[in-house]
């Protein structure tokens, strides 16, 4: 339901977890012990190897973006899905996702990993997580978000705004967490930039939005502001 730079994607060996700072039986992001495997499935280990977008269901909204040099742990196949702002569609593949400040079971776009020939038994992630917004709202939102399909509400980047403390953009806060934690700054955003907003993280501090006509492949065009940057009236 939400359009991306890079139509959005998903998710070795116990050492690689370690390796990364992520503990095999942390299932503090709600997702599965991998040493259960409860779909009886080997996954397999990409790296990411160009900057994409990351979406908790198919084709829908974004949390985040994956950055080369990452790790997924891939489960089961890639699922082809498309509609509002991606009308073209993408292969998206589920499984468990890592890199700075990044930990979570979600789905990005397959195109944009490529597999190292390592095998992991034991699956991180219960079975692909698919659309499901109230479930969404509730798990990465703090309940603020607009009604449009596959696109944000029309905003702007506004120094003067108030509580507008932080000027940069950044390619995750991880908006599930409470406090979340900026990562992956893009540097400041110009003020009086046109953006597009989507939705509040959890802890209502940051606001997931997408800049018209962004091109640049080292940034995504999917990104988080500080709350106080941006206003939240619902335009179209």
């Amino acid at each position: 339901m939400i359009r991306t730079s890079a139509p959005v994607l998903a998710f070795a060996t116990v050492a690689l977890l370690f390796g990364s700072g992520c503990v095999p039986g942390d299932t503090s992001d709600g997702s599965e012990d991998p040493l259960t495997d409860p779909l009886g499935e080997a996954l397999s280990t990409h790296k990411v190897d160009t900057i994409s977008t990351i979406s908790y269901a198919p084709n829908s909204f974004v949390i985040g973006n994956a950055y080369p040099g990452w790790t997924e742990l891939a489960q089961g196949k890639p699922q082809f899905s498309a509609g509002p702002g991606n009308p073209n569609g993408a292969a998206y593949q589920w499984g468990y996702l890592y890199g700075e400040n990044f930990d979570f079971c979600a789905w990005v776009n397959a195109a944009t990993t490529k597999p190292t020939g390592q095998v992991y038994n034991g699956a991180k992630c219960g079975p692909p997580q698919e659309i499901n917004t109230p479930y969404f709202l509730a798990k990465f939102t703090n309940g603020m978000h607009n009604q449009k399909a596959g696109d944000g509400s029309l905003t702007h980047m506004h120094y003067a705004g108030s509580g507008c403390s932080d000027k940069n953009g950044y390619g995750n806060v991880e908006p599930w967490r409470v406090p979340a934690t900026p990562a992956n700054g893009m540097g400041a955003i110009p003020d009086g930039q046109e953006l597009l907003w989507r939705y509040v993280s959890k802890d209502g501090k940051w606001v997931l939005v997408r800049q018209p006509g962004a091109n640049d492949p080292n940034k995504p065009n999917w990104f988080f502001v500080h709350r106080g940057c941006v206003s939240l009236a619902i335009v179209d």
